[in-house]
């Protein structure tokens, strides 16, 4: 877990009024068994028996970070309601998760009942203890913070290499370069051969990129081919990739996990593909896993960044000439020439003078 990760964390409030009088409302009771074979029958006859109006019951592993019962039992409970487990662990995957929905029910004013510990804060002593937990919670998570950024330091001190390894080595490289001098063997091939996708072989041979070819005059059935609004000034966003695990253009669903990992790289990319109604004069956003890339293609790449573009069918037949359409197409996103190569969006004020 890095620094950012835990400094983004919500910091956990002190309850301002211990005291305070909570409950009268609504016994709402949450019952939870970490797998399907197990059963819920003691939990539900606990709480029924300490007078629970409704109750929840979820089969899934604490270490669930979505628990869809537990989120409409917290979201259903209004101030001077009590919600009840059976025991403390039943609500919380840890110490910290705990603490900070208790935490959130005191602030909405809605009480929280453990039968095992006898923990009770709608009583001044239940919410006392419960108030030294979330102060003993608080200084726990400083606590890893400051380790966390200590252990950091050291480690970048000592040259240790920090963040996500990369995905091809060196010999790796050098390897796909040797295997590209034959021109028989394609990107895609070699992909394969080394267990990488193809986007990643472009990345880590820059040779393959695309260089800036000058646009020229955009002519004026570009200009009303092409999306509205982008603009030097506020260029449009980068088109997002598809959140579903199929591919959108085939269908294919990866049955392994390394073919999980390759499918997702490749649904990263977007492709630029001539527009089946306007061929000559503008291009189209398809997304492509690794089964339907187009054979035919081409790459555009950040010189600053590893944010790239593919270039398919007959956009990358040339590679001295890059269509107008695509130019116009990242120019209205923020792309712009750097000597002999492209800059993207993100990057527009960092340009390097040739």
């Amino acid at each position: 877990m890095t620094t950012t990760e835990l400094d983004r964390r919500p910091a956990l409030s002190l309850d301002p009024d211990p005291l305070g009088v909570i409950g009268g409302g609504m016994q709402l009771g949450y019952a939870r068994v970490s797998t399907r074979e197990q059963n819920l029958h003691r939990q539900l006859d606990a709480l029924t028996a300490a007078g629970c109006d409704r109750i929840w019951q979820e089969k899934l592993s604490g270490k669930n970070v979505d628990r869809p019962e537990l989120q409409d039992c917290l979201g259903f409970a209004r101030p001077d309601d009590v919600v009840v487990v059976t025991e403390l662990w039943r609500l919380g995957r840890n110490f910290q998760d705990l603490i900070q929905i208790v935490s959130g029910l005191r602030q909405r004013e809605i009480g929280f009942k453990s039968l095992h510990e006898a923990l009770d804060t709608t009583t001044p002593g239940g919410r006392m203890i419960f108030h030294v937990f979330a102060a003993l919670g608080e200084f726990i998570r400083e606590m890893i913070v400051q380790g966390t950024r200590e252990g950091l330091d050291a480690a970048k001190a000592r040259g240790t290499r920090l963040g996500r390894p990369p995905a091809m080595s060196p010999e790796q490289v050098q390897h796909a370069k040797d295997l590209l001098g034959n021109p028989d063997n394609t990107v895609s091939s070699i992909a394969r051969l080394l267990g990488v996708s193809r986007a990643t072989i472009y990345k880590y041979v820059p040779e393959l990129r695309s260089p800036a070819v000058p646009a020229g005059p955009v002519l004026p059935e570009l200009q009303g081919a092409a999306e509205s609004g982008g603009t030097a000034e506020k260029p449009l966003p980068m088109p997002k990739p598809p959140r579903a695990a199929a591919c959108p253009t085939c269908g294919h669903r990866p049955s392994s996990k390394h073919e999980l990992q390759l499918h997702r790289e490749g649904l990263e990319t977007v492709w630029l593909l001539p527009d089946p109604d306007y061929p000559g004069t503008a291009v189209v956003e398809r997304w492509h896993c690794e089964r339907c890339q187009p054979h035919q293609a081409r790459i555009i790449m950040c010189d600053l960044c590893s944010s790239t573009v593919m270039l398919g069918g007959e956009l990358a037949a040339d590679p001295a000439r890059t269509a107008e359409a695509v130019v116009l197409w990242l120019g209205s996103r923020g792309w712009s020439r750097a000597g002999e190569r492209w800059v993207c969006g993100g990057h527009g004020q960092e340009v390097p003078h040739p």
